[in-house]
């Protein structure tokens, strides 16, 4: 989980820092990923990250690429049969999907966005169908989870 955290400092979305990293069955890192636009995009380009969820055109949803789905696009080379992805925030509907369609088995997340209800519970109708456990962070009883708290503290100090 403190890869996928680190991983998230790497976007430049003004409002939102996702990460995400891939294990495989051995606990081996096999992908990460952040929120971001596509390649070739320009970063300081502020059209693409409006807010203005009405125009497609400026509205961030339109370009940025999941973190979810970048760490997926990242390692591409390799079986995600029964793999592992950490994330620091639930997956949406369109990264639920890819997840499922690659056969990666098991999620972790740090938080969720309660106010996605709907497409939270779509999300986990469509893990439960699959065969994909989704399990929080919390939950997880790890022992590095001091250590995740800590970057998350760190992580505020420069929002």
């Amino acid at each position: 989980m403190s890869i996928a955290l680190l991983s998230s400092y790497r976007s430049k979305d003004p409002k939102t820092q996702n990460g995400a990293c891939i294990v495989d069955g051995n606990k081996k890192i096999i992908g990460i990923g952040y929120n971001g636009l596509p390649r070739g995009c320009d970063d300081n380009d502020p059209d693409y990250w409006a807010d203005d969820d009405d125009d497609l055109l400026r509205s961030k949803h339109t370009y940025v690429v999941h973190a979810e789905k970048n760490a997926i696009y990242n390692c591409m080379a390799h079986d995600l049969n029964g793999a592992t992805m950490y994330m620091t925030q639930f997956p949406c509907n369109t990264c639920a999907q890819a997840i499922v369609q690659v056969g990666i088995t098991n999620i972790i997340y740090t938080s969720r966005k309660e106010h996605h209800c709907n497409m939270n519970q779509a999300v986990e109708k469509m893990f439960r169908d699959a065969g994909v456990e989704a399990k929080s962070f919390a939950e997880c009883g790890v022992a590095d989870s001091d250590f995740i708290i800590s970057l998350e503290k760190l992580k505020s100090l420069y929002e």
